[in-house]
């Protein structure tokens, strides 16, 4: 680290020979006299006192820059969201099912009976149901929850001549296993066998219509074809009349005779529906997270200059992060990324691993993370408790040649991986990924990080310069440093015009991190004309062992003497 000198002005006090004369002949030709004086300065000693300077009068805060526990810290924060997660409904389209024709003969136990009785069963139809366009992040299916229904019409034409009513007893229907049934009809459904048993029903006209309804299927408990390649999904399943008996009563008969067999037509109703919930596997891609670029340009002077490569010890990115879907018991993956800009170059950073997981949320509902090369002890308001993500390859986001303008942070593939889930709603908006984070670098270089400082100390000149040649420059100084790294300085001279005097020799001084005082010279050689001041240039170079840098260090410079050397010529 180096520090700024404001101004340092070194005056030159030159006497001239004065030339009189009481008396001139105008006659006389002096054009071939020499009337040009020249003095020769020799180590001219400027006494300059320049006050001891504080790191912090150079690193200022800033909302960049702060100093946290006495130690620079270069933060950013903010918050960042994502779009809605959302996977769209399944319409399910139905295929037609035949009916079935039956004529039922009298069952003989019944000739002998008041009643007349026909037993009914009949033989097993197969409903089917399918759908394309399932969306790519339903990966497969077990079951669906949908407004599922399932209707028997029972048909007995020419019934009105033989009897005025008929009883349905101990009917036994197929239906698919596994439903939720939220309507049996007022009978009773095994969810095992899929058999709904319901009791008598007395019918008074030729037909009967059954209808029940169901809020979810166990597709693994039917004949279920789902294709993920093409989105395709169908399944089949049984339905029909397993056993059952219609009677007829003396008293119902019209004529009084009974009949020895009835017509019975049977009609099923398994209609398509929409898909609101499924439970199976899924995977989703998390889309629209966008976190806010860290905006460096306003750093400091001192760490933004070119040639300056910062590593640093442990900086920090702390994170809270809420799981929108963990009451479905559903986990979340992201890696990260940290793209330094350096003009139209990103150059990037990832944690070690791909990604990390985000489950449930033990903080209202968030989860905390601290993403670093190792945990650090302290931690900020807002990420208590945080889970360690290693980011070994965050301590050289700031290095390069200068520091990069701004720092672009990227979630890597934000996802739900492909996961077991339950009743995953569909068609709705499941919330949205919402976060905050705490960027923090402290300003502790590991060894080999260099800041490179460059200023300007001008305005020396003056119309007597114009005609000072210097060949010989001396700053000598006695330097105490309590900054952590070893200082190159070196400087040039500069003209008027801010451009650099060239053909000159430097010697640049080399200050320990020692924290004792060190007498140093900066020497500059050769013939300088039009001196206006110096350009210096100071290089920070750290060493074994983390440094820190303390608002508190300080840079002492006792007995500056500037000197010159040269000669002052002018006409007269």
């Amino acid at each position: 680290m180096t520090f700024r000198q404001n101004s340092l002005i070194i005056g030159v006090s030159l006497a001239c020979a004065a030339v009189s004369s009481s008396c001139v002949d105008d006659n006389y030709d002096l054009s071939d006299i020499d009337t040009t004086v020249r003095v020769e300065v020799n180590h001219l000693t400027v006494p300059i006192k320049l006050d001891e300077i504080k790191l912090e009068s150079i690193l200022k805060e800033s909302d960049r820059v702060q100093i946290i526990d006495g130690q620079y810290t270069v933060v950013e924060n903010g918050t960042f969201g994502s779009s809605p997660i959302s996977i769209g409904r399944v319409q399910i389209a139905s295929r037609k099912i035949a009916s079935t024709e039956l004529t039922l003969p009298v069952v003989p136990s019944a000739i002998a009976s008041s009643d007349v009785s026909f037993d009914i069963s009949t033989p097993a139809q197969t409903f089917g149901l399918s759908a394309s366009g399932v969306p790519a992040e339903i990966v497969d299916i077990n079951a669906v929850g949908a407004t599922l229904k399932f209707g028997f019409n029972f048909n007995m034409p020419g019934l009105s001549s033989v009897a005025h009513s008929v009883e349905f007893r101990n009917l036994c229907l197929q239906l698919p296993k596994g439903l939720e049934m939220t309507n049996a009809g007022g009978g009773t459904y095994n969810p095992s066998t899929g058999e709904l048993t319901l009791p008598t029903k007395v019918v008074s006209s030729e037909t009967l219509q059954l209808e029940f309804e169901a809020s979810r299927a166990d597709f693994s408990q039917m004949d279920l074809d789902f294709d993920y390649t093409t989105h395709k999904v169908s399944v089949e399943g049984d339905i029909y009349v397993k056993s059952g008996t219609i009677a007829m009563s003396s008293s119902s008969l019209v004529t009084g005779a009974a009949p020895t067999n009835i017509k019975l037509s049977i009609g099923y109703v398994v209609p398509g529906f929409e898909i609101t919930t499924f439970s199976g596997r899924v995977k989703y891609d998390i889309k629209g997270v966008n976190i806010p670029s860290v905006d460096l340009s306003d750093l400091p002077d001192v760490l933004t200059q070119s040639g300056t490569d910062i590593s640093l010890a442990n900086p920090c990115i702390f994170l809270s992060i809420n799981n929108p879907v963990q009451n479905y018991d559903l986990t979340a993956n992201t890696g990260m990324t940290i793209n330094a800009r350096h003009g139209s170059q990103l150059t990037p950073y990832s944690i070690n691993d791909s990604f990390f997981t985000i489950g449930a949320g033990q903080f209202g509902g968030y989860s905390h993370f601290c993403l670093s090369p190792v945990m650090p002890s302290f931690v900020p308001d807002g990420y208590e408790s945080p889970e360690h993500v290693a980011f070994s390859s965050l301590s050289n986001v700031l290095s390069g040649d200068g520091m990069p303008s701004s720092l672009e942070i990227n979630l890597d593939n934000p996802c739900l991986p492909e996961q077991d889930v339950v009743n995953l709603p569909l068609g709705t908006s499941l919330g949205s990924v919402r976060g905050e984070y705490d960027f923090r670098a402290p300003v502790a270089l590991t060894e080999g990080s260099k800041i490179v400082y460059a200023d300007v100390a001008d305005g020396w000149g003056s119309e007597d310069f114009d005609y000072m040649t210097i060949t010989e420059l001396n700053i000598l100084a006695t330097i105490t440093s309590e900054l952590p790294l070893a200082l190159d300085i070196k400087a040039y001279p500069i003209d008027r015009a801010g451009n650099r005097i060239n053909n000159v020799e430097i010697e640049g001084v080399h200050i320990t991190a020692s924290s004792q005082p060190q007498d140093v010279n900066i020497r500059i050689t050769g013939d300088v004309t039009g001196f206006d001041g110096i350009r210096y240039e100071a290089t920070a170079t750290a060493g074994p062992g983390d440094k820190v840098l303390d608002a508190n260090m300080s840079i002492s410079v006792t007995n500056l003497r500037p000197t010159v050397s040269g000669y002052y010529q002018k006409e007269l």
